[in-house]
């Protein structure tokens, strides 16, 4: 019985997720024969924006279903790659070092860029990229390199799935990304003890059996992705959410993960993407200070030329992003997700940077002789 009470709450959010995508489908489908969505392209071609695109897994069809990443951070690679094929053929591609957001193109432009360095980016991702010309940079976590599950999140989704399913079925997913979110930022210590908690009296360990895929790429593989042409950056050391931390620790971070770089690899470390895109106008000088020309978050919106160079905006791409209510590629839905979310996103910020000067000018008393 109470199996049978508690999963009408599923069936009533899985009711109201499908009338979500319906929904969004049919506002996609009147933006893009509306014309709507080929303006809002056009008009950041016009105005030189560059849209960063943000992945961090690519994986085949095993991996995709036995992987304990979160849904937001994985594509399929059969999806990728028609991804790529769509981009190649109607976009510019630049690389963020010798990007010029400003300069008007025929071209609306696009740049790649993979967080946290997991190993599927050398496996599946860099042979697609290489085939259709398309640089990257990927973002390097330079103390967590070679490691299985290095990050907290999915040692905590493996063992939260063996409690929770049994005791939650269909709604255990939406329960530990939920979790999961709320522990982002607490401190080590704290998230520690809550996942113990969440674990229960039986203390299912975090470091059983894995998948063995989820696993981040050696100093070998990136040496040779970087002879390849494929540029890197710093994602911090140990990824940890920097506006967590104190700033002595943040300072710490970013100058080792600098070092470990350019002592791996022998070339300058100059681009720096914020771990969870979280930062703030302190860690943005503690990134100044070590020498970055370039910094990235994952806010939303386009880079321009008046774009703040180390606080960049970019669009996180998911599965989800990517595909139509057929489950295959959409060229529809992925230029919804990125160019009319990336419009909207920089209209708003223009917005409230304007309105205070409005309000200025508005106020401001008259010259009288």
């Amino acid at each position: 019985m109470r199996s049978g009470r508690s999963d009408w709450l599923f069936r009533s959010g899985q009711l109201m997720d499908t009338v979500h995508v319906l929904l969004q489908a049919l506002w996609m489908r009147a933006l893009y024969f509306s014309g709507a969505l080929w303006w809002a392209k056009r008009d950041l071609r016009r105005r030189g924006a560059i849209v960063v695109l943000t992945f961090h897994r690519i994986l085949d069809e095993q991996a995709f279903s036995r992987t304990d990443s979160l849904p937001f951070i994985v594509v399929r690679k059969k999806t990728f790659r028609q991804l790529v094929q769509h981009v190649a053929a109607r976009y510019d591609t630049v690389d963020i070092r010798g990007a010029s957001p400003g300069n008007v193109t025929k071209r609306l432009r696009l740049a790649f860029t993979l967080d946290d360095g997991w190993q599927d980016n050398y496996v599946n991702a860099r042979p697609i990229l290489r085939e259709h010309g398309i640089p990257a940079t990927v973002f390097l976590c330079t103390g967590l390199t070679g490691q299985r599950m290095p990050f907290w999140p999915e040692r905590t989704r493996m063992a939260l799935r063996r409690c929770l399913s049994e005791r939650c079925g269909r709604r255990s997913e939406t329960l530990i990304e939920a979790l999961i979110e709320s522990l982002k930022y607490c401190s080590a210590e704290a998230r520690d003890a809550h996942i113990r908690m969440l674990r229960g009296p039986e203390n299912i360990s975090e470091t059983g059996s894995s998948f063995e895929g989820d696993v981040t790429l050696t100093w070998d593989q990136v040496r040779i992705m970087h002879g390849q042409g494929v540029r890197f950056g710093s994602h911090s050391h140990s990824h940890p959410i920097l506006t967590t931390v104190p700033l002595e620790a943040v300072a710490e971070e970013i100058r080792m993960s600098k070092r470990s770089f350019e002592a791996k690899l022998g070339t300058e470390c100059d681009v720096f993407a914020y771990p969870n895109g979280d930062w703030s106008p302190e860690i943005r000088e503690a990134v100044a200070e070590c020498g970055f020309r370039y910094a990235f978050t994952t806010e939303r919106g386009a880079w321009l030329a008046s774009s703040d160079p180390l606080a960049i905006p970019r669009a996180n791409i998911q599965q989800q992003d990517l595909v139509g209510l057929s489950g295959r590629f959409s060229p529809v839905m992925f230029e919804y997700a990125t160019f009319w979310k990336a419009w909207l996103a920089t209209r708003r910020i223009e917005q409230r940077s304007e309105g205070p000067a409005r309000a200025r000018s508005v106020t401001l008393p008259q010259e009288t002789t």
